[in-house]
């Protein structure tokens, strides 16, 4: 067979698209991690965060400055120590804009150096700044999924992890954070003035006050934000450590939950909680919904944010989510027949990669179009003589 000139420079061209493309589409996508999660009892109930959640909403608006934000941090106090009445806390108060505010932290295996960080924001949004009806964009947000969906998992976190903890080779902190959703949307800002995830900001700023740098160190956190909606669907979360959330993406897939651990989600960089420990270097990740133009879950910053919005199920796949990611990497007993991204400092730029390869596309796209479109013209002169 004869190869006319011209189709041999596209044949390169295409071979090499090809292998550039093999090179970089494994980092656009959750498949290219594979997990063998070990195999362990989920003790992990949805059904009971949900009841969390109820309680929650049952306190009232949780907002920062209010009795009711009181209120709940003593809520949390007290389900902790339901668990266990020695169940170590600290309270970590701050005042932002003239207002009392509190961060609630509560830790388990304290005998342990390496410290794994689960974290959620309780507070709700003052303002519904962003509901369909003008007249109630003034009223408070119930926060169901906004707060009080991250704090009901945590909580159940906790009890499944006390129950084994005498198999766990970390220490693990349950971190409820303050102030988080009062900054300025679209239809402005929950309180005036006020910027968002303030409260994480402050710990991190006070984090030796917590814990002992000269022989205890972080390997991770997770932050759970807006966890329990109904037609949950986690998104790739780009300020997220991207080794952090890729293995926490492929347990969750590994488990069945293949709708809400996508292999293509959607992507967006979400100023949240984890940012201020990621910027001392914590590997840390977002486990969040698309909250801005999500039309299976359309209620963000609405007074529609209440327990009617909320699915059982949703709380059970992220909290058996990560309370197998802790088993595969902690659990005593098989930790050496995982094999997981530990200890998650790759962090890969998806979104550099993703220009890069679109650019790629673009040349070789137009570098095939161009030689074809030769070819044919070459063809029909030779044709017409």
């Amino acid at each position: 067979m004869v190869i006319k000139k011209e189709f041999k420079l596209i044949i390169p061209l295409i071979f090499i698209f090809l292998g550039l493309g093999s090179f970089y589409v494994p980092y656009f996508s959750r498949s290219n991690l594979k997990v063998q999660n070990i195999d362990v009892e989920l003790n992990f109930e949805g059904d009971n965060a949900y009841s969390y959640i109820v309680d929650q909403l049952n306190i009232g608006f949780r907002i920062p400055g209010t009795q009711e934000r009181v209120d709940c941090a003593n809520y949390f106090i007290s389900k902790f120590q339901e668990i266990n009445n020695n169940f170590t806390y600290f309270l970590d108060n701050f005042t932002l804009h003239s207002t009392e505010c509190q961060n609630v932290l509560f830790k388990l295996n304290e005998n342990h150096s390496n410290i794994v960080i689960l974290g959620a924001h309780y507070d709700s949004r003052a303002r519904a700044t962003k509901d369909p009806d003008p007249l109630k964009r003034t009223d408070p947000v119930p926060g169901a999924n906004d707060g009080a969906s991250g704090s009901a998992v945590l909580i159940e976190l906790a009890k499944a992890f006390f129950a084994i903890r005498e198999s766990l080779s970390c220490q693990i902190w349950f971190l409820f954070f303050d102030a988080e959703d009062q900054g300025a949307d679209e239809g402005g800002a929950g309180i005036v003035g006020w910027d968002w995830v303030e409260g994480s900001r402050n710990f991190v700023d006070n984090i030796d006050n917590f814990y002992n740098s000269q022989y205890e160190e972080f390997d991770a956190m997770i932050l759970l934000d807006m966890v329990g909606g109904t037609h949950l669907r986690f998104i790739d979360e780009q300020y997220s450590t991207s080794s952090l959330l890729d293995e926490l993406f492929a347990v969750g897939r590994s488990l069945g939950f293949t709708s809400q651990f996508p292999l293509n989600p959607t992507s967006s960089s979400i100023i949240d909680d984890h940012r201020a420990f990621l910027n001392i270097g914590i590997p840390s990740a977002d486990l969040i919904i698309n909250f801005w133009d999500n039309p299976n879950w359309p209620f963000h910053h609405t007074t529609q944010d209440d327990i009617n919005n909320i699915a059982n199920i949703s709380l059970d796949i992220t909290g058996k989510t990560v309370e197998q990611f802790i088993h595969n990497n902690y659990f005593n007993s098989t930790i050496e027949d995982y094999t997981g991204n530990y200890p998650w400092f790759e962090d890969i730029d998806r979104t550099f990669l993703e220009i890069i390869m679109y650019f790629i596309i673009i040349i070789a796209s137009g570098a095939i179009i161009t030689l074809t479109f030769n070819v044919v013209k070459q063809k029909s002169s030779r044709d017409i003589n």
